[in-house]
């Protein structure tokens, strides 16, 4: 019971990161689903904290929302989630299909 508890925890956690991070570049779950080939639905979940995420996706979420993947798993200290993008970072060009 206690491992289930802390894997709901670091689901959570990594969903507030997640969405944090989308918000921060000014992406909709739309947007998102687009750039890292997850359905919104998924995007959904995994932010919310509700839904078992692949490794695969994660890497692919991390991509699209250009953090590093261990920023993610980082606990009680300040992450680059938090950052503003640095230079360069900023802009999609989300006609491209």
């Amino acid at each position: 019971m206690a491992a289930q508890t802390e894997t709901l925890l670091w689901a959570q956690k990594i969903g507030d990161k997640l969405r944090e991070r989308r918000k921060l570049l000014g992406l909709s779950l739309e947007n998102l689903s687009r750039l890292s080939g997850s359905t919104v639905p998924t995007l959904s979940h995994i932010e919310r904290g509700t839904r078992d995420v692949k490794l695969s996706t994660l890497v692919s979420m991390a991509a699209a929302l250009r953090i590093d993947l261990s920023e993610l798993f980082v606990e009680n200290r300040t992450t680059h989630v938090n950052r503003e993008p640095q230079s360069g970072a900023v802009g999609y060009d989300l006609d491209d299909d």
